[in-house]
């Protein structure tokens, strides 16, 4: 007969398989989900100048690059493919598939090792999926200065901009 503690840890296991993961980004209960397509198109501006930065601390400026578009799982592991966007592209990520992935939020980062990126918390992504999904990545510098160089982000959908804010 299994101790008090066993049948603790058996019903915690079987409840995780039932549950699934507490930290996976739950997107199933967004209009979207049901007959519609839970998927943010991302377009890179990264070589575009003066344009609008939204809500954002950031002086919006040029330098073309190619940047990547990942969903990552709660221990920063990979939640499937990645997207690779030239300057001037666009490319769509099926948030679909990353959740039967559990991703916990989606990362941008620039290939140039040089421009600082940024992620999209759950709550964004939920955000940018109940708007129209469409999201524009653009260069810039921060108001702390002129010499860090930053990814931002204006959401057409949703009303989201960012990031707002370094460390």
């Amino acid at each position: 007969m299994p101790s008090k503690s066993q049948s603790a840890a058996g019903l915690a296991v079987s409840m995780l398989l039932i549950v699934g993961p507490a930290s996976a980004c739950d997107i199933t209960t967004l209009p979207c989900w049901n007959g519609g397509k839970c998927s943010i198109q991302f377009k890179n501006h990264t070589g575009d100048g003066g344009g609008d930065s939204g809500g954002t601390p950031i002086k919006q400026s040029s330098a073309a690059q190619t940047i990547k578009v990942k969903a990552l799982k709660s221990n920063g592991d990979k939640a499937g493919n990645q997207l690779t966007i030239t300057a001037g592209a666009k490319n769509t990520m099926n948030m679909e598939n990353k959740y039967e992935k559990n991703f916990d939020r989606v990362k941008v980062s620039s290939t140039n090792g040089v421009t600082e990126g940024f992620s999209l918390s759950c709550n964004t992504v939920k955000a940018i999926l109940k708007g129209n999904g469409t999201c524009k990545v653009f260069h810039g510098t921060t108001s702390k200065s002129s010499n860090t160089f930053v990814l931002g982000y204006s959401c057409d959908g949703g009303k989201t901009d960012g990031p707002s804010s370094w460390d």
